[in-house]
């Protein structure tokens, strides 16, 4: 062989590892992507599942807080523990003046209500 076509053919030798590196590198690449498209997937899904348990217990909640503080509830609940409304005159209104009511919200005390 001659120095030229021996020179060509290791052009075309290093030439093609490069070709087959670069797909190599791109085989790589994809698998990789494809492997964090399913890991993701996955993390998807367990999310989505954990988003529907917290709504069902949430609505869950929200209707035993309906139950739980429902007036009727209150009312017989009151009843049965002998309770009953105050009868007229038991109930006393006591007006604070407007200044002692503002200096007793400045002492750091909140209003209860």
């Amino acid at each position: 062989m001659s120095g030229r076509k021996r020179s060509a053919t290791k052009l075309a030798i290093v030439a093609m590892l490069i070709a087959a590196g670069a797909v190599v590198a791109l085989g790589i690449i994809h698998v990789r992507t494809r492997h964090q498209v399913i890991q993701l997937g996955y993390k998807l899904t367990k999310a989505n599942a954990k988003l529907r348990a917290l709504q069902e217990e949430n609505r869950r909640l929200r209707v035993e807080k309906s139950v739980l503080t429902s007036p009727d509830r209150i009312q017989r609940l009151a009843r049965d523990r002998g309770m009953a409304p105050p009868a007229t005159g038991q109930v006393k209104v006591i007006s604070i003046p407007p200044e002692l009511a503002s200096a007793s919200r400045t002492d750091g005390s909140q209003d209860q209500r």
